[in-house]
């Protein structure tokens, strides 16, 4: 239902909120009705927020004359810690992990009751995935989502696990029991892995990121083919997420904060393995995770 009827007492602040809500998704162009629909908003009022909007540089004119989210906005959101900030730092472990691997590696976080994701890097030969930077996924579903619920508070995980699992494949684990177990297997060996779940033709291994004072603050992934072998990524995923949860660590605990430096070589490069043999870890990471 539109209009003032469909949720009485919005503020101001609440309905622009609405409007830039309205782009979530894979919606990055949306015109004025289409604003209207997703929002529940009179079209006088989306019309008369969206060019305020404009005027402030939130939104920009597409050369189709549509809305799109605007450079203020991202510029405003760069600021965030845990997004582009933590994307700033962990970027460095990511570029190794996608130059060993040629393919999507992703890096996620927290966002509700959904893993958003804050960065993502491409092959041209890489497997077929759904996500993107700014999009989100199951928790339930998805390596990224899986590391990040293994470790989340106890009361996310039964809400999770007490409401409806979507079936987004004949794989997905829509039984709480399987799900559950899947959890603590991910807390035994630190790493998620994503068989086709969300994506047919897409498999994923992921490992959460974790820092002394915050416990779980986000995971990272990589996406392969069913032709390959995720299980022999493992490690070099879990050396990534180790490597940018210290860097974080070293981040957040120093006051005159400084632009992340690259790794050295040792700390977080990998070498392709040859066929059937697994990308190691660093000297020392199994000692060093060990003592966390």
């Amino acid at each position: 239902m539109a209009g003032n009827q469909a949720t009485p007492g919005r503020t101001v602040a609440g309905k622009v909120v609405e409007v830039l809500a309205a782009f979530a998704g894979n919606q990055s162009e949306l015109s004025l009705a289409e604003l209207h629909r997703r929002t529940g908003l009179p079209s006088s009022t989306a019309h008369r927020l969206a060019q305020d909007l404009l005027r402030e540089g939130i939104l920009e004119r597409s050369p189709d004359g549509d809305y799109r989210i605007g450079l203020r906005l991202w510029e405003i959101a760069t600021r965030s810690v845990r997004g582009p900030g933590m994307r700033e730092i962990a970027m460095p472990y990511l570029q190794n992990l996608y130059e060993a691997t040629q393919q999507h590696v992703q890096l996620a976080v927290l966002d509700g009751s959904q893993a958003l994701i804050v960065e993502k890097i491409s092959g041209p030969r890489a497997a077929p995935t759904v996500g993107r930077v700014g999009g989100r996924l199951p928790l339930h579903a998805s390596g990224v989502g899986k590391a990040i619920l293994a470790y989340a508070p106890q009361e996310l995980q039964e809400r999770i696990l007490t409401s409806p699992l979507h079936l987004y494949t004949p794989h997905t684990l829509t039984s709480p029991k399987e799900l559950r177990a899947a959890l603590a297997q991910i807390r035994r060996d630190r790493t998620a892995y994503c068989r086709e779940e969300l994506t047919l033709g897409a498999l994923s291994s992921a490992a959460p990121i974790s820092t002394p004072e915050s416990s779980t603050v986000a995971a990272v992934s990589v996406v392969v083919t069913p032709e390959q072998d995720v299980t022999l990524l493992s490690a070099a995923v879990r050396t990534a997420a180790f490597g940018i949860g210290r860097a974080l660590h070293a981040h957040w605990s120093t006051p005159a904060r400084r632009a992340p430096e690259r790794p050295a070589r040792h700390t977080a490069r990998f070498d392709l393995p040859s066929s059937g043999t697994a990308l190691a870890a660093p000297p020392g990471w199994e000692e060093a995770m060990a003592g966390e």
